[in-house]
């Protein structure tokens, strides 16, 4: 009786065998999903560092070029704040006769020339005109130096505001070589963007000694443009806004 209790564990076993076994093609299957289900996780992972890394980059381009556009137009303001410090000496040499003011009207006339056809396009042949309008009259002595003077300082004003500004106005920009009159989204004098009446969407990028307009056709980028017209039009003028300036479209 002993003996046959001694086997009796071992007989369990057996007997449970059927119940306690592994299928083999159930548990490869199993685990070939499990792999494939790794493997899906991984690209998925490898693929959304891809596109941090994307828009890091882009992130960087656009905050590199706004600092370059900054800086030129801190450069800009710099050389409006001589064109006043020299305007301020020319009324104080209008005093002593108007003779000694030619020069210097002349000469702040030339900076103020030289500043509006570097920058920002916006409605530059019409600041251009008026500059060419003010050298005409003190050429020509239709206007006193003093008088001349006097507008040349206006101008300097109005060009002081339109850099502390943003606005929504309409101009004739050039695409596609055919003149079209478009919205325009002015951010101070750093940054231009345009809205056509079909529904075009682009922003005014340098190109050598003179400006361009590009399309934007990455969708996020229109939808921030798309909210900054809105803005705009609404009269809200400060605040932060998202802009597309120098983000990348990324090919997938």
């Amino acid at each position: 009786m002993r003996l046959r209790l001694r086997w009796l564990p071992l007989l369990l076993l057996l007997m449970s065998g059927p119940v306690l076994a592994i299928n083999p093609d159930g548990f490869a299957a199993r685990l070939a999903e499990a792999r494939k289900d790794v493997e899906t996780l991984t690209d998925s992972l490898s693929q959304l560092k891809d596109d941090l890394r994307a828009k890091e980059r882009a992130l960087d381009n656009q905050a590199a070029e706004l600092a370059t556009q900054t800086r030129q137009e801190e450069l800009r303001l710099e050389q409006l704040n001589q064109t006043l410090t020299r305007q301020a000496e020319a009324r104080a040499a209008a005093v002593a006769g108007s003779a000694a003011v030619v020069p210097a009207v002349a000469e702040s006339i030339v900076s103020l020339r030289a500043g509006v056809a570097a920058g920002l396009p916006f409605r530059q042949a019409e600041r251009l005109g008026e500059l060419d309008t003010l050298q005409a009259a003190l050429e020509s002595g239709a206007s006193t130096p003093r008088e001349v003077a006097s507008r040349l300082w206006s101008f300097v004003e109005d060009e002081r505001r339109l850099a502390s500004q943003s606005a929504l106005d309409r101009q004739i920009i050039t695409l596609n070589g055919q003149e079209v009159l478009a919205d325009v989204a002015r951010l101070g004098m750093v940054s231009l963007y345009y809205r056509t009446d079909q529904g075009e969407l682009g922003r005014a990028v340098r190109e050598g000694e003179g400006w361009r307009y590009e399309p934007v056709t990455d969708e996020a980028a229109r939808l921030q443009l798309v909210d900054l017209f809105d803005a705009l039009s609404k009269q809200v003028r400060v605040g932060f806004f998202t802009i597309p300036a120098a983000i990348p479209e990324v090919t997938p």
